[in-house]
């Protein structure tokens, strides 16, 4: 079995402080194979912000992948947003928005959707799809292919439509393209599906982990692990005023032919 650590929208610039130790000392308990953070690393993409999430990230078990979310670009610095809209990132991540990891029966490839034209909604480049379609059809058969983007191509857990330019063809291209899983956040609102146009591709969104913007009643991550056909999804929930995070729900799915099946109620 392959455990993935997934984590997003940390938004360093506003952390509650009071889950950064609980959340680091939960990723050595549970021991991942990697860790995934899916965009969204600060608020306001400066510096100094950045430096605290790479300190972060510094300190969790790895290897670690993370890509750019749509508030790791300047907001209001409109020069830079348009002229080098990632070189802070760069600066604190790496060079690389589109880092792939390789595992055990695992490979997964980061995608960078997060779009300086319009700041807030994301886009799927014909680039990223094709470097993904590349990255997995090198992989080994049986391998499972995990994208892993800020923003979704998919409704959000209370409906929202997908904050994605052409959803449909985002949809389409990561079909095309051999996506078996994709981890992904920037609702802050964690859920877990699939799209009938691309029902070979299970979805799944976490929360954040430790930022003060909630959009549920907790901050929330979630252990992915694959094997025997089937992905598990183990959530850790903080609840306000809690001194750390607790188990929550458990969903399991599985791809008995060329469609996922949840085989736990939701």
């Amino acid at each position: 079995m392959t455990r993935i650590l997934h984590l997003s929208d940390i938004h360093f610039g506003a952390v509650d402080a009071r889950l950064v130790e609980p959340v680091l000392a939960l990723a050595h308990d549970l021991r991942p194979d990697a860790t995934v953070v899916s965009g969204d690393l600060t608020q306001r993409a400066r510096a100094s912000q950045f430096a605290a999430a790479r300190a972060f990230l510094g300190q969790l078990p790895g290897p670690v992948l993370c890509v750019p979310g749509n508030h790791d670009m300047p907001l209001h610095n409109l020069a830079l947003r348009l002229a080098a809209p990632f070189a802070r990132y760069r600066a604190a991540m790496g060079p690389e928005l589109e880092p792939t990891v390789t595992l055990p029966g695992a490979v997964l490839q980061g995608v960078n959707t997060a779009d300086p034209l319009v700041w807030k909604a994301g886009r799927l480049r014909p680039a990223s799809a094709q470097r993904l379609a590349h990255s997995f059809a090198a992989a080994p058969p049986g391998t499972i292919r995990i994208a892993v983007m800020h923003h979704a191509p998919v409704p959000a857990a209370d409906g929202t439509p997908a904050d994605m330019a052409a959803p449909a063809a985002a949809l389409v291209a990561l079909a095309a393209a051999g996506a078996d899983v994709v981890l992904s956040g920037h609702t802050h609102m964690p859920h877990g599906g699939f799209a009938e146009t691309a029902a070979g591709v299970l979805f799944l969104q976490v929360g954040t982990a430790i930022s003060t913007r909630r959009k549920t009643s907790a901050n929330d991550l979630a252990l992915v692990t694959l094997g025997h056909g089937e992905v598990t999804v183990e959530s850790w929930l903080s609840t306000p005023g809690s001194a750390g995070f607790a188990p929550g729900p458990i969903a399991r799915y599985a791809r008995p032919d060329a469609a996922w099946k949840r085989l736990t109620p939701p």
